[in-house]
């Protein structure tokens, strides 16, 4: 801060002025009422002693005998008749022809700078009782009074600066007294400003100490809103973070003033597209404009939102829009998939529903008669319904496993138990079907903590697929692997593959490739979504890679040890 700018010198200058101008009128007023003084007194003497001479001068008479007389008074020149009568001191003769040129007017005035001294002369005209001009003219030398007022002046000069010196010691003293609790509300002012609270100590009672009682009451009312203030936005800021929904704040010019996390995400979303951002804009100027709520669904990216927008207003001021964001993606997903789901357990029910209800028609018609036509319908009607109650079952383990009420039994088993039991379980379908089957154990404790049935449903849903999907003389392999944390398992086949269209979808509910490559029954499209929910209710992972004509390997890692989520 600039020097001059400080309360300190503006107070000290201000007293300095007031005490310097006193002590200046104050030493005029001396000076003129002791020099007026000094020549009142000596014009009182100089009338005295020309009132001395007159007396002298008019009981005689006779000029010529008043000659050797007057000669013996100082400082007196006798004027008769043009003639000057005196000591005839240069003195005299300077006043005499001074007064000759005309200086000086009236009885009593000065000369002044007559051999550098100052005179007071005065002249007493006597011509009245003398037949000649005749005057008496007294002066006396002011050199002393002059050398007097010097004396006094310099007593006052001093006196002067001795009382500057204790008035701005004074003054010092008294402003340090005042400004020093100035400075530290203006130290705690900057501090405050700062976020820092600090409590000054009350020192007094006056004024300053009410202030500073007053700024320490400040101070905690701050400190207490600002500490309200913060928790509310931090407790807000929480809120709006965690939401699901998107939340913007738009002033008037359709300018970003306020978004939670979720909101710049869809914003950004939808400030990709140039002709949703452009219709984005249009419509908060409209509700700003008309101040109407309204909500409406964009799609972009395989992305559903829905947009609730509601002016906010005040009086006939509208300061903004809000703009709630959600995504409702999975919403419309969720409802697209049911719709496919009820779709398509209809249409696989309808064909086996279709052939039972004939064959059973024909075989109660006596349609057919003959033993092995009757016996074949027969095991089309077992064959059909097996499938049913395959995909009932499918469908109740689906249901139970979205719902997470199947039970999961996950404890420690040897993988090894399970590989042995597949192997004696599908061996002679593989050799009735001309398939090279064969278990590979890599090196590695195979020990871990899975679920021996819901593991086993999902290798035997592996193996039923690779079945259906090679041909004699192919070959299926599972491989299993131990890592220090993971096991690995592998089953490959040298089958038909999967065209690259389909490997994306594989895993969907009732999704199926081309079946007329198929041997056997038709699959239900459901069982690769059971074995890849089994795999992530493990907490781990089931990978695809396929070559269409040259075979399909499923790869999957399930860790050892098992975390609930």
């Amino acid at each position: 801060m600039n020097v001059i700018n400080s309360v300190v010198t503006k107070l000290w200058l201000t007293i300095i002025l007031i005490v310097t101008t006193v002590l200046i009128i104050l030493s005029i007023i001396l000076s003129l009422y002791f020099r007026n003084y000094v020549l009142n007194s000596t014009e009182t003497l100089l009338e005295e002693e020309i009132t001395r001479a007159e007396e002298i001068v008019l009981t005689e008479h006779d000029i010529n005998d008043l000659d050797s007389m007057l000669l013996q008074e100082d400082n007196l020149i006798l004027y008769t008749d043009g003639t000057m009568i005196s000591h005839e001191s240069s003195t005299d003769e300077a006043i005499y022809q001074r007064i000759l040129s005309g200086e000086g007017e009236g009885n009593t005035f000065i000369l002044e700078d007559i051999y550098d001294h100052d005179y007071m002369v005065k002249v007493s005209n006597l011509s009245d009782y003398f037949e000649s001009d005749t005057a008496l003219i007294k002066y006396r030398d002011l050199e002393d009074i002059n050398e007097s007022m010097r004396a006094v002046t310099t007593i006052i000069i001093g006196s002067a600066l001795v009382l500057f010196l204790i008035t701005t010691s004074f003054a010092f003293f008294l402003i340090t007294r005042i400004t020093r609790p100035l400075i530290s509300l203006k130290n705690a002012a900057f501090s405050t400003a700062k976020g820092n609270y600090n409590k000054l100590d009350v020192k007094s009672r006056d004024e300053i100490g009410e202030l500073t009682l007053a700024f320490n009451k400040m101070n905690n009312d701050i400190r207490s809103n600002i500490s309200e203030i913060t928790h509310e936005r931090n407790l807000r800021e929480q809120i709006f973070t965690y939401m699901n929904e998107g939340v913007l704040y738009f002033n008037s010019d359709v300018e970003l003033i306020y978004s939670n996390q979720k909101g710049n995400e869809l914003y950004d979303l939808i400030r990709v597209h140039a002709s949703e951002s452009g219709r984005f804009d249009e419509n908060i100027r409209e509700i700003a404009e008309h101040r109407e709520a309204a909500i409406e669904r964009m799609e972009m990216q395989n992305r559903h939102l829905q947009l609730s927008y509601t002016p906010v207003e005040e009086g006939d001021i509208v300061y903004g829009v809000i703009l709630l964001v959600r995504d409702v993606t999975e919403e419309v997903d969720a409802e697209k998939l049911r719709s496919e789901f009820i779709a398509n357990v209809s249409h696989e029910l309808k064909t086996p529903m279709v052939m039972l209800s004939g064959y059973s028609e024909a075989l109660l018609d006596d349609i057919v008669t003959e033993p092995e036509e009757i016996k074949e319908m027969i095991g089309i009607i077992k064959d059909e319904s097996d499938r049913m109650n395959t995909m009932v079952n499918e469908l109740i383990t689906i249901a139970r496993m979205d719902s997470r009420s199947d039970f999961f039994n996950i404890e420690e088993n040897d993988f090894g138990q399970l590989l042995d039991k597949l192997g004696s379980r599908f061996r002679h379908e593989m050799l009735e079907n001309g398939i090279d089957f064969s278990i590979v154990r890599e090196e590695g404790d195979l020990t871990f903590e899975f679920d021996f049935d819901k593991v086993s449903q999902v290798l035997t849903n592996l193996l039923d697929n690779a079945i259906r999907y090679t041909s004699q003389g192919d070959r299926i392999t599972i491989t299993a692997g131990a890592t220090e944390r993971n096991i690995t398992i592998e089953v490959a086949d040298t089958g038909t593959g999967i065209r690259p269209e389909h490997q994306q979808r594989i895993f969907e509910r009732f999704y199926k490739v081309d079946e007329s490559r198929t041997r056997g029954q038709h699959g239900t499209g459901l069982g690769l979504y059971i074995v890849k929910s089994i795999i992530q209710r493990h907490n781990g992972t089931i990978d695809l890679e396929s070559t269409f004509g040259e075979g399909t390997s499923f790869r999957i890692t399930l860790p050892k040890k098992y975390t609930e989520e």
